[in-house]
């Protein structure tokens, strides 16, 4: 009886501290859902297939966990808000989906489809957080644009995006889609003024 009491008694226990602590709350995966950017060249600044690279990311910018910006300036995760994939992957395929619909080259492929470029794409993410005291949302890419053939670096330039969001997480990912398609907007008019001189 002794053992059953006491196995009776932990069982009881264990089931009133679950009880108490409550359920764990929920994880919640959002998205990037970008309006396409508005400028669409009728002929192709790149005459070429250009190449999309992954986006490097690094340190908090590089997990699925959204960043955000501390009372004390420190970048931390939320624990329960995560991005549906990378910030690096979403962002390339962005960058991708953007372009292309741009037509900023003839062709705007990712490294996976193994098709020789003419034109590399490379990006690195500098900022890509919420900042809830300040109610905003920030991001900041590093874009090169090179020839593959001469090696000639045809755009260098560090793009910046803000969008309001409240204080609540849910408002992040619309508004970093605002922001984004800032930046993006801006990337699309600066490919639009490479000198044709500069191109293979």
């Amino acid at each position: 009886m002794g053992i059953r009491f006491r196995v009776a008694a932990l069982a009881g226990f264990l089931a009133l501290t679950a009880c108490a602590g409550g359920p764990a709350p929920r994880e919640t995966f959002h998205r990037l859902d970008l309006a396409s950017v508005a400028q669409s060249f009728a002929t192709p600044p790149l005459s070429g297939v250009l190449t999309i690279d992954r986006v490097e990311a690094e340190g908090a910018l590089s997990g699925r966990a959204i960043a955000y910006q501390s009372d004390d300036g420190g970048v931390q995760r939320y624990l329960y808000q995560f991005w549906s994939d990378e910030p690096g992957l979403m962002l390339q395929d962005s960058l991708a989906v953007a372009l292309r619909h741009a037509r900023a080259a003839t062709q705007v492929v990712t490294p996976d489809l193994r098709v020789p470029p003419d034109f590399f794409l490379k990006a690195k993410l500098k900022r890509f957080e919420h900042l809830p005291t300040a109610g905003k949302v920030s991001v900041r890419l590093e874009v090169a644009v090179v020839t593959i053939r001469t090696g000639a670096l045809l755009l260098l330039k560090t793009y910046e995006g803000e969008a309001p969001a409240s204080a609540d997480p849910a408002s992040v990912a619309p508004a970093m889609d605002r922001a984004l398609g800032s930046v993006l907007t801006q990337l699309v008019a600066d490919i639009g003024q490479i000198s044709p001189e500069t191109r293979p």
